[in-house]
């Protein structure tokens, strides 16, 4: 401030000095506008250049400091009186360049209040509203940028206060973003959807309004509408509106870009996540492809298990995999792989813990459980504790599951949080869904190689099965010899007609839609099926059973079947039932070992062969590949496997191999 002399003057001054006094000072040592205010910011001395501002004529002693000064807020004088060195500039007077400058000193229960009047040229105001404008740039959300264009209106261009409202789509208002000076108790308040005022009406039809006292609306494109309140002084003459429409314009176009960045943004970190997702799935591939790899050699359930957790592990981001089934107690480990194997013995796997890791959540529920970051779940839980510990971070855990029959869980931990989307849980499904068939066959073929077995014989009812309806339209006793499961729903069957041509076979099979194909495989009356349907035959090997004979006449059919001698036999005909209209049990004979030993070497091969070798080499006997003259080709049994006859024959000969060697590797 000036006359630093009286300035001095004034800082002697102590808290025992009366208004009076400090009035002497002011008006001996000042010329400029300055006045003692009370607590209420009510003047309570002045001198003549400070009554000056109010332009009455009068007194002002007594008259409250917005009455005097209107854009001299309590806001602004508290903000400033506690900030030493800091000052308020507002428009004073009618004219549009005069301005004064003002500074507070807090003395005991008092306000010093000194003033400074400025002459802003054009000059100057439009150097200052480029600098703020400029200044637009830096601001970097849509709040920030509120902010600024009403600082502007306020302390450049000399408005008594400013607002600006944001539009917010998802709740239809108009909320003030940013509010400078004396805008009004109005201007603090959202307008709702419904409000008709002019704020909504500026916003709607994108056209500025003015009021009668001199406040300007200026609408925002799609984003809001500024509010620049003149305070009771006139309207603002062409050259100053000129320079608050710019100020709007520039207000539109700050938001627009905050918009643009910000939507760019969204998308970089969008692509960010979608590659950090892709990179996820093509490393969970990346994994399955090593799973399936183990499931085509293993020989044993052992090999399996323990073939699928190393494989899982070897990635770079499954630090531990294991395999459980349920029991009585909880779920007991099988297998696992990894750094932190001790975890399985820090953590419960008790099926009555509330608190569950997510294998025993899995068995309990038959579902799928995902953990995106273990961390989050710690709370009073004790496995991610125990899971953190050995930078475990995130989780899943699928059911091992085939033909409605539970083979354990599968669970892998990642040593970094991962988001389990559809798409990667989706994977991890359908490898337990995989790993469960591949445990199934290999646990089959191992009760089936042990020599006793129990022997069925079931009537069936299932008119809507593909055989019942050929059987029906034929009016023919339709044989089945031979069984090949393709995949869940596709079953590879070889039956016979006796005594129904070929022509009325296919003519029958035409109008049968489960049925996809039908090939003759030899001169007489076999035929091979691929019907995309569970059928009768289908069902009896996909739940354990070997097929030894179906005989379908009509809508009933008799089927011979063997079980492993520890088979749940009921278990076996109530699963059989569920795909079936009737099954009833007429016979049941037990087989011992000796009596079997032809199985023995069944089985045994069946454990030897992976499951395409032996879709292969049941196809092409079924066929009569191996008969003389040959019935079929390699060719003809390429194109009913949907292979190259290459493959087809590489399948044969380690087939032979194998089973020769079950043959003469003991002599």
């Amino acid at each position: 401030m000036e006359n630093s002399g009286g300035k001095r003057r004034v800082d002697q001054a102590t808290e025992q000095e009366s208004p009076g006094r400090l009035l002497d000072l002011l008006i001996t040592r000042l010329s400029e506008p300055a006045a003692v205010l009370d607590g209420s910011l009510t003047v309570v001395a002045a001198n003549e250049a400070f009554e000056a501002l109010a332009g009455t004529g009068s007194s002002v002693v007594g008259d409250p400091l917005t009455s005097v000064v209107p854009a001299l807020t309590r806001e602004a004088v508290e903000r400033n009186a506690d900030e030493p060195g800091e000052y308020v500039t507002v428009r004073t007077g009618e004219a549009p360049d005069r301005w004064t400058e003002f500074g507070f000193d807090r003395r005991g229960p008092h306000l010093l209040c000194l003033g400074r009047e400025r002459q802003v040229g054009d000059e100057s105001v439009l150097t200052a509203l480029q600098a703020s404008t400029q200044a637009l740039f830096a601001a970097e959300t849509e709040e920030a940028v509120a902010t600024r264009i009403v600082e502007t209106a306020t302390d450049v261009l000399g408005f008594a206060g400013a607002t600006v409202y944001l539009f917010n789509s998802c709740q239809n208002v108009l909320w003030p973003a940013g509010v400078s000076g004396a805008a009004g108790e109005d201007s603090r308040t959202a307008v709702n959807g419904d409000d008709d005022g002019v704020v909504r009406e500026v916003f709607l039809s994108g056209t500025p309004a003015g009021l009668d006292g001199g406040d300007r609306y200026y609408p925002l494109g799609e984003y809001g509408v500024l509010h620049t309140a003149a305070g009771g002084t006139p309207a603002l003459g062409r050259e100053r509106e000129g320079r608050s429409e710019r100020l709007a314009g520039s207000a539109r176009t700050a938001l627009e870009r905050v918009d643009r960045e910000s939507t760019l943004r969204e998308q970089a970190e969008s692509y960010r996540e979608q590659a950090e997702r892709l990179t996820e799935l093509e490393r969970t591939l990346s994994a399955v492809r090593r799973v399936h790899r183990v499931l085509v050699d293993a020989d044993t359930v052992s090999d399996v298990e323990q073939g699928v957790c190393a494989a899982l592990t070897e990635s770079s981001w499954l630090s531990f995999a294991w395999i459980g089934r349920a029991g009585d107690d909880g779920v007991e480990p099988r297998a696992w792989a990894g750094s932190g194997s001790d975890y399985l013995e820090a953590v419960s796997l008790s099926a009555g813990d509330g608190h569950a890791p997510p294998a025993v959540q899995t068995a309990a529920s038959n579902r799928v459980t995902a953990v995106d970051a273990v961390a989050e779940a710690i709370g009073d839980r004790h496995w991610p504790r125990a899971a953190i510990a050995r930078d475990f971070q995130a989780a899943i855990s699928v059911p091992l599951r085939a033909d409605g029959v539970s083979y354990g869980t599968l669970t892998a931990y990642a040593d970094h949080p991962v988001e389990w989307d559809d798409s990667l849980a989706s994977v991890f499904t359908e490898l337990g869904a995989s790993v469960a068939v591949a445990i199934r066959d290999r646990e089959r073929r191992s009760r089936l190689a042990a020599g006793a077995g129990v022997e069925l014989e079931l009537t069936v009812k299932a008119p809507d099965e593909p055989l019942g309806r050929l059987a029906a339209a034929l009016g023919a006793t339709v044989d089945c010899t031979e069984v090949i499961p393709v995949d869940g729903t596709t079953t590879r069957l070889f039956v016979s007609v006796p005594g129904v041509g070929g022509e009325a076979v296919a003519d029958a099979v035409e109008a049968i839609p489960q049925v996809d194909s039908l090939v003759a495989v030899a001169d007489g009356d076999q035929y091979e099926l691929l019907v995309d349907e569970p059928t009768v035959a289908g069902q009896v090997v996909r739940h354990g059973g070997r097929l030894d004979a179906v005989s379908v006449t009509g809508e009933a059919a008799t089927v011979m079947v063997t079980l492993a001698a520890d088979a749940d036999v009921r278990t076996f005909v109530d699963r059989l039932g569920d795909s079936c209209v009737d099954v009833q049990l007429t016979a049941r004979r037990h087989q011992p070992a000796t009596d079997r030993a032809e199985d023995g070497i069944r089985g045994a091969l069946e454990g030897a062969l992976t499951d395409r070798q032996l879709e292969a080499l049941r196809t092409a006997y079924a066929s009569g590949f191996f008969e003389w003259p040959r019935e079929t080709t390699g060719e003809g049994v390429a194109e009913m496997l949907g292979v190259a006859q290459p493959t087809v024959n590489r399948h044969l000969r380690v087939a032979q191999r194998k089973l020769l060697a079950l043959v003469f590797d003991d002599e």
